[in-house]
């Protein structure tokens, strides 16, 4: 090994020098042997610091936007059995119906806590023959909501921590022009050129 960059030290005979310029290299050499593979652990840090957060926050927006869905659909669908029904005791059945099918669609099951519908009936003073809530002119508000869990443990689920509420509501009005008792909600059927 040649000495350079030693200056006036190598010049002037520092053989010394030069042998402590060598000892320095074959120092830094043994230490960044023992380095060896630090990059792959830097590597396995940093992308477990950065991916894995990234990765359940997909999750969970994956999550919120299913439950985005499941309401607004379920909100839509109980407001339309509810209007189409021939009587109130037919409209309370079909909704619960409705609203189970549609949430077990969408993968949530019967009965789960997070989950609530709620179904308002109004008779305004424009709908006389809406009685009781029900009838032709009866104005009917669904709202559906989910609350989605934010802390999950992988192949566990969700566990107790903070939640982010979802819901959807939907407004829509029994048809009044619609007979009372149809099944159909149709009212009787009319022919063109006779019975």
């Amino acid at each position: 090994m040649r000495c350079r960059g030693l200056g006036a030290a190598a010049r002037e005979g520092g053989r010394a020098a030069c042998e402590g310029k060598r000892a320095a290299w074959e120092g830094e050499r043994a230490g960044r042997e023992g380095e060896r593979g630090a990059a792959v652990i830097e590597f396995v840090v940093v992308f477990m610091a950065l991916v894995v957060p990234l990765v359940y926050a997909v999750v969970v927006m994956a999550e919120v936007q299913r439950a985005l869905l499941a309401v607004s659909t379920a909100a839509r669908e109980v407001g339309r059995v509810y209007v189409t029904a021939a009587t109130e005791a037919e409209a309370q059945h079909r909704v619960e119906v409705a609203y189970q099918e549609v949430m077990g669609n969408f993968g949530y099951l019967p009965g789960d806590p997070r989950a609530h519908v709620a179904v308002r009936v109004d008779c305004g003073a424009d709908a006389p023959q809406c009685t009781g809530g029900f009838g032709p002119g009866a104005e009917v508000t669904v709202r559906v909501t989910y609350r989605v869990p934010v802390a999950r443990v992988p192949f566990i689920g969700a566990v107790a921590g903070p939640d982010l509420p979802i819901g959807a509501t939907h407004h829509t009005r029994v048809d009044r022009y619609r007979g009372v008792g149809s099944s159909t909600g149709q009212g009787p059927v009319m022919r063109a050129g006779g019975p």
